[in-house]
């Protein structure tokens, strides 16, 4: 008997131990992420908590929208920048739960994101806008136009997510509590968000040139994907779970503003194939598939992408 309660308390001392040494790592690894850069950004509290963004150059407001990938944040759009901001007031957030915007202990949807779009364009921009949205944030913004239409004067679409998904299911519901755990959520996180698996996302799934992908491209992602602590790992259970499909086929078959979509043509995740099914249900939009880019063309081919962007919202 005696033995057997030597074995349970040195299990349960090695136990504790363990916990403690993986709780302080991964407490230095956020400490080290979030230490403060010189990058300024504005402030704006919305109900979504303190959101972070830019604003560049004057004229008509042009709204730049990320991806939701893991380490995404408005520095997507740095090459993009200085050729629009010679036309337009571009505005440039980190979403809620990316970069240096508040990362909430919430489950994230596409409806909060619709939300937030109109909210941001209401209370910053105070005006219509234009607004290029990247990957699933497309997907939101087409939910903000059917929320309140009056919002946005026309729409630049780069590769919407949400034709090749659909509403989460019971798997995706347990997948999304285990992320959003404290230790095992956390841990699951920082293996997703180490350098390692951040360039493999970059250069198999976000990124065709490989030339492209930078040690301080892959830095950039990784610091942003670590901002706000712990609470990262709530926007990762929720982009890596179905929580942000929106169901856009209704709304493209009503949108009634100038709308353009833009397609890297070696999207892998998401194949060009799905910008044929958006021609079917609208054939009236404007279509431009982008090669030897994947899921950036903005990124990748900056050039091209900004003389479409100019010529489209002139």
């Amino acid at each position: 008997m005696n033995q057997n309660k030597k074995r349970i308390s040195f299990f349960c001392a090695v136990a504790a131990i363990f916990l403690c040494v993986i709780t302080t790592i991964q407490h230095i690894i956020f400490y080290k992420a979030n230490k403060p850069d010189r990058e300024i950004k504005k402030k704006y509290l919305s109900k979504e908590g303190k959101i972070a963004y830019q604003v560049y150059g004057a004229g008509r407001p042009l709204l730049l929208l990320h991806n939701t990938e893991i380490g995404a944040s408005g520095a997507e759009w740095q090459n993009n920048i200085e050729s629009l901001s010679r036309m337009y007031q571009v505005f440039v957030p980190d979403l809620p739960g990316f970069g240096d915007s508040q990362k909430q202990k919430i489950t994230y949807t596409a409806y909060q994101y619709a939300l937030f779009i109109n909210h941001f364009i209401e209370n910053v921009i105070q005006r219509p806008a234009f607004v290029v949205a990247s990957s699933a944030s497309a997907d939101f913004v087409l939910m903000a136009y059917a929320l309140k239409s009056s919002n946005i004067r026309k729409l630049v679409l780069i590769s919407p997510t949400a034709l090749q998904k659909k509403f989460p299911d019971k798997k995706e519901n347990i997948k999304r509590i285990i992320y959003q755990s404290p230790l095992l959520g956390t841990q699951l996180f920082l293996w997703a968000a180490s350098k390692k698996e951040m360039k493999k996302c970059l250069t198999e799934k976000m990124i065709f040139s490989k030339e492209i992908v930078t040690k301080e491209l892959i830095q950039k992602y990784y610091t942003m994907a670590h901002r706000g602590n712990q609470n990262a790992r709530f926007t990762f259970a929720s982009s890596s779970t179905q929580f942000l499909y929106a169901d856009i086929e209704k709304v493209l078959k009503e949108i009634k503003i100038p709308f353009c979509v833009i397609w890297g043509e070696q999207n892998k995740s998401n194949p060009p194939e799905q910008m044929d099914l958006i021609e079917q249900i609208r054939k009236d939009g404007s279509y431009f598939l982008f090669e030897n880019t994947r899921m950036l063309p903005h990124y990748e081919n900056s050039t091209i992408f900004n003389e479409t962007i100019h010529s489209f919202l002139q």
